[in-house]
């Protein structure tokens, strides 16, 4: 948590693309890491937990309409974001229903 508050603080110069780029290895390397052990509920939280700091570095807030702007599709689908519940090996095979 202390490498994702160092790389998302409101005053770091990086684009929304930018700062993904920088947070997904940290995000992929922890996340491989501990993904077999029971952590389920610990990964979903931290997945809110850093949507709510992405959107509070871009728009200087912490509580403001900015997910309007950011939904969690357009970070997790345009930007790439790692969704470290989508790492755990018995929800990642299972195959996604179309929407």
């Amino acid at each position: 948590m202390d490498q994702v508050r160092a790389l998302t603080r409101r005053r770091v110069p990086l684009k929304t693309k930018e700062l993904i780029e920088e947070l997904n290895p940290v995000l992929r390397g922890w996340g491989h890491h501990y993904k077999r052990a029971h952590v389920r509920t610990l990964f979903h939280w931290l997945d809110g937990w850093i949507v709510r700091r992405i959107r509070s570095h871009r728009f200087k807030r912490w509580r403001n309409g900015g997910w309007r702007q950011l939904p969690e599709t357009k970070l997790y689908g345009e930007y790439g974001l790692v969704n470290l519940i989508r790492l755990i090996p018995s929800i990642a095979s299972r195959k996604r229903e179309p929407s």
